[in-house]
């Protein structure tokens, strides 16, 4: 099995949620499970708590589950969307409301390297990118039957990628030939596009191309706004949901959605500035390079 990956900001997330008593019992819903790295934090760290774990892929909740098997009746595990998270579900798992909210918007370790689902531009593997496996959409799907405006459109918007159009020009021509099946193939695909005095240090050229791609595919800038105006509201008085986002869209629509509920005078803004990880933290897990973290307070 590859080892477990570390959680990001760990120890800035375990701040956010200072507040919160540790003598008292709490209720954390942790929307993103993951490897359930930052459940474990939690756990570990409010003895009386117990903690709703959400994940959309049924592998990662199973994954969780074996990680966090000696924590018993103190976990729950919930397979969905975190978007779509109500209270009446809270009731379903005896929790009124919560005392604190984790969502950690990375994708994780065990997709891009395990998963065999064409996350990566690292491994020749199928289109897929899909985080869980009952939807239908796929990255093949997208590639080869959107329109070019629409290709455009989201290699713009969901990459930032300003090779957009000649990239898409090139899928258009090639798939006139033959289907464009493996993530191999967008990758040299990308290459052969941009120029390499445009490649970026340390990134590959057809980076944004599957970022934007798999966001797409799972529609993850969709839930995560809904989520960012639904979620909130689960909270108890005092309570704290605590945000982690690795590029730019998700950090905006998390910054815009927290100043909308704080204009409802029921919210409170901890974060003026998103909080970054260390030096240390980046030369120990290169994976929290880009993580930043806003925290929002109910009253």
């Amino acid at each position: 099995m590859t080892p477990v990956h570390l959680p990001v900001l760990p120890f800035e997330v375990l701040k956010s949620f200072e507040t919160i008593s540790k003598e008292e019992k709490s209720f954390f819903l942790d929307g993103t499970g993951g490897e359930g790295g930052h459940s474990k934090l939690i756990l570990d760290n409010f003895p009386n708590s117990r903690v709703l774990i959400n994940d959309r892929d049924e592998v990662m909740l199973l994954r969780c589950k074996e990680r966090l098997k000696d924590y018993k009746d103190r976990v729950l595990f919930r397979e969905g969307i975190f978007s779509e998270i109500t209270f009446s579900e809270l009731a379903e798992f005896d929790i009124i409301n919560l005392n604190g909210i984790l969502l950690d918007f990375g994708i994780s370790t065990f997709h891009l390297k395990d998963s065999e689902r064409g996350f990566s531009f690292k491994k020749n593997e199928f289109l897929d990118m899909r985080l869980s496996l009952e939807q239908k959409l796929t990255a093949f799907e997208v590639v080869n039957n959107y329109s070019s405006a629409k290709l455009n459109q989201i290699f713009r918007e969901y990459g930032e990628e300003n090779w957009a159009l000649k990239i898409v020009d090139k899928i258009i021509e090639i798939r006139k030939k033959k289907k464009i099946e493996t993530t191999s193939e967008l990758a040299k695909l990308v290459e052969s596009v941009i120029p390499k005095k445009f490649w970026q240090a340390k990134t590959h050229p057809s980076f944004r191309i599957f970022q934007a791609i798999r966001i797409e595919v799972n529609k993850e800038l969709d839930h995560i706004k809904k989520a960012l105006m639904n979620l909130p509201v689960l909270l108890k008085p005092n309570g704290i949901i605590t945000v982690i986002s690795f590029h730019s869209l998700e950090d905006r629509i998390s910054k815009n959605c927290f100043k909308e509920l704080e204009r409802t005078d029921k919210f409170e803004i901890i974060t003026k500035k998103p909080i970054l990880p260390t030096e240390k933290e980046v030369n120990e897990n290169f994976a929290s390079r880009s993580a930043k973290l806003r925290i929002l307070k109910a009253l």
